[in-house]
């Protein structure tokens, strides 16, 4: 007895909807920022139709924070072996990183929960995350091998680096230099840092972390 022919309902899948919507996500944001940041400017820059965004993201919280998911800097799992070849790949991503339009976004996001925190401070958690923990598990390791000493200031010295790393990219009056720059920079960065804690941690052992 031949099978019966199933119907398929509704239209097959957009197979790049996802990429032409998070496209979008980050050129209305870079644009506008949260407060003119809707769903439906979205499906217009996408050429997306509301209701097709509606039925795979619930709201504009989510979809903001799948597309930053997909298109911001996250560092690439670091493992060299030590701590400054770790620390210098860090520096060096998120150097090239925050250069792109989504690193922009992203930052932008951070300052837009400064005034929006009832709505945007999860989506900031969340993005900060993946961040947080590569970076420590760098110096946690680096720890556990004894490059450092075990009261080290994890935060300060993550601080330190990232921190540096940032204003590097936001106010520097020069162009954005070359692969061979960012490494320079990224590796006198990582020594001044590392030396400071350490001698810090020399000369006060009681120190806080």
């Amino acid at each position: 007895m031949t099978e019966p022919t199933v119907r398929r309902r509704g239209r097959p899948r957009d197979a790049d909807l996802e990429d032409r919507v998070y496209d979008a996500v980050i050129e209305v944001y870079s644009e506008t920022s949260w407060r003119g940041f809707t769903i439906d400017a979205v499906g217009r820059r996408a050429r997306v139709g509301r209701a097709a965004l509606y039925r795979r993201w619930a709201t504009k919280d989510e979809l903001l924070v799948q597309a930053l998911e997909a298109r911001s800097p996250l560092p690439v799992p670091i493992d060299t072996g030590s701590l400054r070849s770790d620390l210098v790949e860090l520096v060096t991503q998120l150097l090239r990183g925050y250069r792109t339009t989504p690193g922009l976004v992203s930052l932008r996001v951070a300052l837009d929960a400064r005034v929006h925190p009832d709505l945007l401070a999860n989506l900031t958690t969340t993005l900060n995350r993946s961040r947080l923990v590569a970076a420590r598990t760098i110096v946690l390791r680096a720890v556990e091998r004894g490059e450092l000493p075990p009261a080290v200031s994890v935060t300060l010295l993550l601080e330190m680096v990232t921190g540096a790393a940032l204003s590097h990219v936001l106010f520097s009056l020069a162009d954005p230099g070359s692969a061979a720059d960012d490494d320079a920079y990224a590796r006198t960065l990582v020594d001044a840092a590392i030396r400071a804690l350490v001698a810090e941690r020399e000369h006060d052992p009681g120190a806080v972390t």
